[in-house]
């Protein structure tokens, strides 16, 4: 009986070392596929160095055409183009959750803070055309301005790792706050940047 179990063991453990090793090399592979190296992996295939945007530096120059056929410049610094005007902008898509979540948050905050000069722009990645997109601002209530950037671009000039992800950028162009994900309710350090710019 105990031999018949050594034996049993053994095939066990020697079955299972083939499928280990392959799901290690698997998890290898795939860490090495995601920019293991440092370098992004962008759709311009430029294999451009990964920067994560600094508070307190320059925000990326960057235009983006909104659902009314407007077009907002954010960014670039002093004399760059941009609209001089302070910005929270907002990357997200129809498709993500998180997103649907915050449109009640970015709408709070557009009411709380437009009379003061803040600005929010919500840039939409979504591929397509703007009915989708379009359709999903009625459906939430948004009074704030939707942006449509179907190349990327957004993602690529503020190195963007998903959705929804959110900048606050001063009137100047400077980088005030940036936060990665959903955006909570009466976010403490939002507020204490929009306080620092004045609204």
């Amino acid at each position: 009986m105990v031999d018949r179990l050594w034996r049993q063991r053994d095939v066990r453990t020697s079955t299972s070392r083939p499928f280990v090793a392959v799901v290690v090399l698997l998890i290898i592979a795939s860490a090495s596929a995601c920019g293991g190296d440092g370098n992004r992996g962008d759709a311009g295939g430029r294999g451009e160095r990964f920067q994560p945007l600094a508070v307190g530096a320059p925000a990326p120059a960057y235009a983006v055409r909104t659902l009314d056929g407007d077009t907002i410049r954010v960014g670039g610094g002093p004399g760059a183009g941009s609209d001089g005007v302070p910005t929270l902008l907002n990357i997200w898509a129809t498709w993500c959750g998180p997103c649907k979540r915050e449109f009640p948050e970015l709408e709070r905050i557009h009411r709380a803070h437009s009379a003061a000069g803040l600005r929010i722009v919500a840039v939409s990645i979504d591929l397509g055309d703007d009915a989708p997109v379009a359709s999903f601002v009625r459906e939430h209530g948004a009074t704030f301005a939707i942006g449509r950037d179907v190349t990327g671009t957004v993602q690529e000039r503020f190195q963007s790792i998903g959705v929804p992800e959110s900048y606050l950028i001063a009137a100047d162009g400077t980088l005030l706050w940036r936060h990665v994900g959903e955006l909570p309710a009466h976010d403490a350090g939002l507020l204490a940047a929009l306080a620092r710019a004045g609204l």
